[in-house]
């Protein structure tokens, strides 16, 4: 290359001396790269032409004569043709070597070409800042800087005429690099990157711009990419079981997008992720839920978790695997607690169990915790705490605890599990339960079943009347416990449902506060000689609020006191009338239990103690007065109805305190309490063989009680509902009623219909037909 410059004005002369150093700067001479001398003159040369060639006139007279309107008129469009030409020549003339594939020809040119490009952009800065700048703001959109005009040449001479041909190499390569051969990634990168450099709207240069890339290469790619997985996962799947598919999937997962990420897009990214997931797993999603089962009973928690991560990656296939677990929890709960019925069964059958004694509370809702744990494993180890799979355990759970061969003893009967639970937490909440017996149950388990029962009305009856003879007859084990365990149900539901519990222990402590003034009164009388010589030695009164206590006044148990216990209870309701004026007070004598001392012993052995029923204490001190009475004596003397004081008194002779003189029972049967009890515990329990109907009468009572405060309940939700409304439809009632109930008990919508009849009867509402009602304010 010459290195003097070409005269300004001469537009050949001038392209003659650039284009040699063009042709190093783009490659063309073997590789050999310019020289910054070369670089230079290219560069001053374009400059010059360009300058120079812009003034307006020729001669230096012009333009002095001219020197106030002096102008330029940008020049570059003879250059600019010139360089459009030749680009198109040079690109046409560049020839791929015979040993070398379509591929790596052009990744070799592309590489260089772009190089120069953007240096040879450089060369002519001068125009592209000047007289490009200013034809494009003019309009011409088929003007462009020169690196543009380099892509636009290539995409158009190189690209366009051989693009089948070069994706069909960038596929197979692809392809190759999938079948674990070693291939250049160098060139499939590269050659994918340039048909983003390629995308150009030459409408606004600045605007990104992939068609070509999506054109040309994504979309073949993605349904290559299809077709290759869709072929290799049915062929692999028919050599392989489905646990070795799915780390088949796994690994080719971590493979592609590890790939991916070298050579494609952002824009391809998530619709290749989706090719892939529906290829290899929605397409075989039966497969894996059949296997699923196998896996559940197989205890797999490693290969569940890996069907749940790749079933994860498509979210609809989830909603057959949570529908899956649930059923099968119901089939295995449902099986367990049929043979837990079973084994109940043959105990009775060889005698180890009473007849008609149902399952143990704690054998029960232990089984209920084992399926509970052993399934909550499962979705916390397998799927990953997955709200879909937490709420198919619940769904589940509620389902079994709730409706299940032990619940369910008859058709349309309520469920007995509130029942069970709450003499579940009666058995470790009392001081009898010893610590071998209860060392597997504890409040958290009592939690557990709580938070599934439908019926948690049911389990706040029967949980408060355990919780009151634990408080009367003193067996509570701990009060932290008991107040413990009350906090854990309000949580879980509301101040509300606790609060007769909660009133139950504030009258205990009541209590205890009348208890000690009864006893000062006492201690006073014995000063004065009033007392009963010291016979009663301790006594706890237990004032109770009528409407708190799940306790009622029994006529069969009307007893008369003995005289020795006149003084206590005297001044008993002496001080309790001084501090309530007003209030009644009604014995409950079929509850509470008095400890007595027995002098029936051998001489300089320990007294007896005792612990008997009130209708038996009051057997007893008759005997202090005499050895023997008849039936009728006695019974006239203690009171209460015939049968009851029957079932009190017979626990004695059973235990051979006292002496019957006839098999029978007549009214002159004689009883005679025996002057040495030979029993071998100092401590006899008179009270539990104590058989009355009390236990059934009392489930009626609870059922009765939890019928009537539903009533109350529903009655009270619907007239809200109606106050709001004024005006409602049968059905539109009814659909809002039941989801309030919801967290008490199950509505059945032929209750709701009987208590929506009842308020019409005590005018709450109004029928304005069959199917409207109204609210009368």
């Amino acid at each position: 290359m010459a290195s003097t410059l070409p005269a300004f004005t001469d537009l050949n002369a001038t392209w003659t001396f650039i284009q040699p150093g063009l042709e190093f700067i783009l490659g063309a001479q073997n590789d050999q790269g310019v020289t910054s001398t070369m670089y230079m003159n290219c560069y001053t040369a374009v400059y010059n032409y360009c300058v120079n060639k812009s003034r307006r006139g020729s001669t230096p007279a012009s333009i002095a004569s001219n020197t106030e309107n002096n102008s330029y008129s940008l020049a570059g469009a003879e250059i600019y043709n010139k360089l459009d030409v030749y680009l198109v020549q040079f690109i046409r003339n560049l020839k791929k070597t015979p040993q070398e594939s379509f591929l790596e020809f052009y990744v070799r040119k592309w590489t260089r070409f772009t190089i120069g490009a953007v240096y040879m952009n450089n060369v002519f800065d001068y125009m592209n800042r000047y007289w490009v700048q200013k034809e494009r703001s003019d309009g011409r959109k088929d003007v462009f800087d020169v690196n543009t005009l380099s892509l636009i040449k290539w995409r158009n001479e190189m690209f366009q005429p051989n693009e089948e041909v070069l994706v069909s190499q960038i596929l197979d390569l692809i392809e190759k690099q999938r079948n674990h051969r070693i291939v250049d990634a160098n060139l499939i990168s590269t050659a994918i990157k340039s048909l983003v450099f390629l995308s150009i709207d030459i409408q606004d240069l600045k605007k990104p711009n992939l068609i070509i890339y999506v054109n040309s290469f994504e979309k073949p790619f993605l349904e290559a990419t299809m077709k290759y997985y869709v072929n290799e996962s049915s062929e692999y799947l028919a050599h392989h079981n489905v646990v070795d598919y799915m780390k088949k999937c796994e690994t080719r997962l971590t493979e592609e997008i590890s790939r991916a990420n070298t050579y494609l897009e952002d824009h391809s990214k998530k619709a290749f992720v989706d090719i892939l997931n529906q290829a290899m797993i929605e397409n075989h999603a039966q497969e894996m839920y059949e296997q699923f089962i196998v896996l559940l009973e197989q205890k797999q928690t490693e290969h569940i978790q890996r069907m749940y991560k790749l079933l994860s990656r498509v979210p609809k296939t989830l909603d057959p695997l949570a529908s899956a677990l649930e059923e099968y929890i119901k089939k295995e709960a449902n099986s367990a607690l049929e043979e837990l019925k079973n084994q109940t069964e043959m105990e009775i059958k060889e005698g180890k169990r009473k007849p008609g004694a149902g399952v143990e509370p704690k054998q029960y809702v232990n089984t209920l915790i084992a399926i509970y744990n052993q399934f909550n494993e499962v979705v916390v180890q397998a799927f990953n705490k997955d709200t879909k799979f937490i709420r198919s355990l619940d769904n589940a759970c509620r389902s079994f605890v709730n409706n299940n061969v032990i619940a369910i003893t008859k058709p349309r009967a309520p469920s007995k599990t509130p029942e069970l639970l709450a003499k579940y937490a009666d058995g470790f909440l009392k001081t009898s339960a010893k610590d071998s017996d209860i060392v597997d149950m504890n409040a958290d388990n009592l939690m557990i079943v709580f938070k599934f029962i439908n019926d948690k009305d049911t389990f706040e009856e029967h949980y408060r009347r355990s919780l009151a003879k634990r408080l009367i007859s003193g067996t509570c084990k701990s009060d932290e416990l008991e107040e413990g365990v009350i906090h854990r149900l309000q949580e879980e539901n509301s101040i509300e449902y606790t609060s007769k519990m909660t009133k139950m222990f504030s009258d205990m402590k009541a209590s205890e506060e009348l208890k000690l003034k009864v006893k000062e009164k006492l201690n006073q009388a014995d000063s004065s000689n009033e007392s009963n010589n010291g016979l009663i030695k301790d006594f706890n009164p237990l004032v109770l609020a009528q409407s708190m206590w799940p306790f009622r006044h029994v006529p069969d148990y009307d007893l008369n006191v003995a005289p020795e216990l006149q003084s206590p209870f005297g001044h008993l309701k002496e001080v309790y009338t001084e501090q309530h004026s007003g209030r009644q007070l009604q014995w409950l004598w079929n509850h509470g239990r008095a400890e007595l001392k027995a002098n029936l012993s051998r001489k300089g052995k320990p007294p007896f103690s005792f612990t008997v029923s009130n209708v038996q204490l009051m057997i007893l001190f008759a005997f202090n007065k005499q050895n023997s009475y008849t039936f009728r004596q006695l019974h006239e003397i203690v009171g209460t109805k015939k049968e009851t004081f029957e079932a009190h008194l017979l626990p004695f002779t059973k235990f051979k305190l006292i002496d019957q003189s006839t098999p029978s029972i007549t009214d002159d049967t004689v009883f005679t309490i025996v002057e040495e009890y030979k029993s071998k515990k100092l401590k006899v329990n008179f009270i539990s063989a104590i058989k009355t109907n009390e236990v059934r009468q009392e489930e009626d009572e609870a059922s009765k009680e939890i019928d009537e405060a539903r009533k109350t309940y529903l009655q009270a939700c619907i007239v809200r509902i109606m106050k709001l409304r004024k005006q409602m439809k049968n059905n539109e009632l009814i659909n809002e009623v039941l989801p309030q109930t919801s967290s008490r008990f199950k509505a059945k919508i032929i209750d709701v219909k009987r208590v929506i009849d009842l308020l019409i009867e005590k005018e709450y509402l109004k029928r304005l037909d069959n199917e409207t009602y109204e609210y009368i304010s």
